[in-house]
């Protein structure tokens, strides 16, 4: 019976255990000789017996089918070390018992069952953990079609976590095995890292399990997926771990003839680097501790940074594109919005003119202009941009670079505006979360954004999400600059704001016809005038709220922050490229890539903070009321035409009997005071939002993500721009002290 309990064990089917199929005990029937206390004792033994041979046949299982390489080498390492350990004791207590050990063996050559039941009670507790981590790593109700388990499949990442979860218990037997099989996980996990950070390839095999992933083969753009990330690696770390493998796919894939032009300031390449990097990632051993792959990942980083990326991606570019993007999505370039406001309104009317482009009763919302008519508006814009100078000699590079770059991109109508992924999950370097109003459809009537090429290797600095929130920004602040002209504009017609035609002069006034005449037209344009005196209210406190708020968010935000950033950006130059030299906090923010991209998405966080985008609230109102003004202005010039035609009919007798004039002024008459009371309605709802912004954050100079990160020395730090509260004083009308009767801003 002894070499049939150790045959058993050693993984063999055994009559004496396996008699009645699915009892998890020795029954009497099996063998009628045995007593119950003895039963019992066999029992644990064949409960271990089919724990090893269940344990065995799953780990042979998971080592050839599972997706992920790390549960791979895990279930391997089971086999051969944990397994391979239980049948060394299978082997060493047969050895005692030929031996005839007295260890084992007692008097009369009698073997205890009870013995032989104490030298396995150990493997009981480690043959159950093991058993619950492979039925972790992949369910043994899994179908074995395909040999392709994938749905019901962990991740290498969470088989890391939780063999580190496992670790911390009160049973050393089960600490040492999960420190083993972690130390195996996660070195396998290294393996994978290595190919990406040392050769900026993802692995050849089991690139599924790995965090990063190709999104588009034709642009060699990645992307993170957390939730394969294991928990040690922060979201800093897994940043750099993309920035550096895509550095290096970058490298690879470009031409050779830009390769050769950068090859001459170049003193090594990436190979010679690699004996270095390797040096710098041989450090991370198993455990892994976040602090060691942070330090190695950023020294890799930096090497990379120094000698290759600052050859490729000069800092002069970086400032060329940082200037572009102000100039001209940021708006620091304040003829380029009115030019190409006037150009698109040109567009929009000379449109609206031509009976065959819009139906009877459309407005310019029903005018759909083409992508090739658009863009030809943004170059025309630019062209004349362009003959401003006045100066022949003068050669503007920045905007030859936008001629080149930039382009206006027609959005599909069910879309609102472009998508910010940043708002998603990374920490100190996400995007926020800005509101979903649409602001891309008000210069040209058709959701058209202002986006720019990004070309190679311009994308190791700046993403799509960045050039998402630029547009997003530009068309805002584009639809504040319009609304402005739009109303500052009717100032400018001088039959709107005063009697025109002026009166004759006395010679025709002295006569008693020319008295009554010119009695008629004073008294008729009094009523006009006092008609309209509301209406010019409403608009000069309109554009008073315009002005105001142009000149904290163009002059205190945009322009202060924007300042700051390039100042931080055109530090002090280094002066070694060595990539054995010591760091200096100096040289990490100037001249690493990374670094700048993390600086310019905080950058950006600050202005779309600052700006209120974040506000859904505020943002929805100012969008109501750009709408407003849109249709105000629409009705005074529109009233006017009208009047104008009453008069000739009256003064002049010119006749027109298809249209009836005196009707069709009441009618606009009364939507234009209509629509005066919502733009009245939406300056007190706009100043009431403003001021609950004020409340909800006092104590706060930026985005929640900026703040709670502790910052290195000589890293980036948005500028802390004065609240809304500077703009609230300036537009502050007591308009609560008003009488609840009078709803004018009069």
């Amino acid at each position: 019976m002894l070499h049939e309990i150790l045959l058993s064990l050693s993984g063999h089917p055994s009559a004496l255990f396996d008699a009645g199929q699915g009892s998890s005990s020795v029954t009497p029937s099996s063998i009628a000789l045995l007593s119950p206390p003895e039963t019992e004792l066999l029992s644990s033994l064949g409960h271990l017996s089919r724990l090893h041979r269940r344990t065995r046949d799953h780990a042979t299982r998971i080592a050839t089918t599972h997706p992920s390489t790390i549960c791979r080498a895990v279930a391997t390492a089971i086999t051969s070390h944990n397994l391979d350990g239980f049948q060394r004791q299978v082997l060493d207590v047969e050895s005692r018992i030929l031996r005839r050990d007295a260890s084992t063996v007692g008097a009369y050559n009698i073997v205890p069952l009870a013995g032989i039941v104490g030298e396995f009670s150990e493997w009981t507790r480690v043959m159950e953990w093991l058993w619950e981590m492979e039925s972790f790593m992949l369910s043994p109700e899994a179908p074995i079609k395909g040999d392709r388990p994938r749905q019901t499949a962990v991740s290498g990442a969470e088989l890391i976590d939780k063999l580190r979860s496992e670790a911390q218990t009160g049973y050393p037997d089960i600490e040492g095995a999960a420190l083993h099989l972690g130390t195996v996980a996660e070195t396998s996990w290294l393996r994978q890292l290595a190919t990406w950070l040392l050769y900026g390839r993802l692995p050849s095999f089991g690139a599924a399990d790995f965090f990063i992933s190709l999104e588009d083969e034709e642009d060699l753009s990645f992307t993170v997926n957390h939730k394969l990330l294991p928990k040690f690696v922060t979201r800093q770390t897994a940043s750099s771990i993309l920035f550096v493998g895509k550095s290096l796919n970058q490298i690879r894939s470009l031409p050779s003839s830009t390769k050769a032009l950068a090859g001459s300031s170049l003193k090594v390449s990436e190979l010679e680097l690699l004996p270095v990097h390797v040096t710098h990632l041989s450090a991370v051993t198993a455990p892994i501790t976040s602090a060691r792959l942070s330090e190695s990942v950023g020294s890799i980083r930096l090497s990379l940074s120094r000698n290759l990326l600052q050859h490729l991606l000069p800092r002069e570019k970086i400032i060329e594109i940082l200037t572009v993007l102000h100039e001209f999505f940021l708006l620091g370039r304040g003829e380029f919005a009115m030019i190409l406001i006037a150009e698109a309104d040109d567009k929009i009317q000379s449109r609206h003119r031509d009976p065959r482009q819009t139906k009877a009763g459309q407005g310019i919302q029903g005018i759909v202009l083409k992508e090739a008519e658009i863009n030809h508006t943004l170059a025309r814009s630019l062209s004349v941009l362009s003959t401003l100078s006045g100066d022949d000699d003068h050669i503007d590079d920045i905007l030859d670079v936008a001629m080149d770059i930039l382009h206006l991109s027609v959005q599909s109508s069910s879309s609102h505006r472009p998508g910010t992924p940043g708002r998603a999950k990374e920490s100190a370097s996400a995007l926020p979360l800005i509101s979903n109003v649409a602001f891309n459809d008000l210069l040209l009537s058709s959701p058209a954004s202002l986006t720019m090429d990004i070309r190679s290797p311009l994308d190791l600095f700046m993403a799509k999400p960045e050039l998402d929130l630029y547009s997003s920004i530009h068309s805002y602040l584009m639809a504040l600059r319009r609304a402005h002209l739009h109303l500052a504009q009717l100032w400018r017609h001088s039959s709107i704001r005063r009697e025109h035609p002026p009166p004759p002069g006395y010679q025709f006034s002295n006569s008693p016809h020319g008295k009554a005449i010119l009695t008629k037209r004073r008294h008729r344009n009094d009523v006009r005038m006092r008609e309209m005196r509301k209406v010019w209210a409403t608009c000069a406190a309109a554009i008073f709220f315009l002005a105001e708020s142009e000149a904290y968010f163009q002059g205190e935000v945009v322009q202060e922050s924007f300042k700051h950033f390039l100042h931080w950006v055109s530090g002090t130059q280094e002066t070694s490229s060595t990539a054995m030299k010591p760091v200096t906090p100096q040289d990490k923010q100037q001249h690493d890539p990374e670094a700048l991209s993390t600086a310019h998405r905080q950058f950006l966080s600050s202005i779309a903070y600052s700006l209120l985008l974040t506000d859904s609230s505020f943002t929805q109102t100012v969008r109501a009321f750009f709408s407003h003004v849109d249709q105000l202005v629409a009705y005074i010039i529109r009233l006017q035409d009208i009047r104008h035609n009453l008069d000739l009919q009256e003064d002049d007798g010119v006749m027109d009997f298809i249209r009836n004039y005196e009707q069709e002024e009441k009618e606009v008459a009364l939507e234009l005071d209509r629509a005066r009371r919502r733009l009245d309605s939406d300056l007190k709802n706009l100043v009431e939002r403003l001021r609950d912004i004020d409340a909800e954050r006092v104590g706060a100079s930026g985005p929640a993500s900026l703040g709670t990160n502790v910052r290195e020395e000589g890293q980036y730090e948005p500028l802390r721009i004065g609240g809304v509260d500077r703009l609230l004083m300036k537009l502050d009308w007591s308009g609560e002290d008003e009488d609840e009767d009078v709803k004018d801003l009069v």
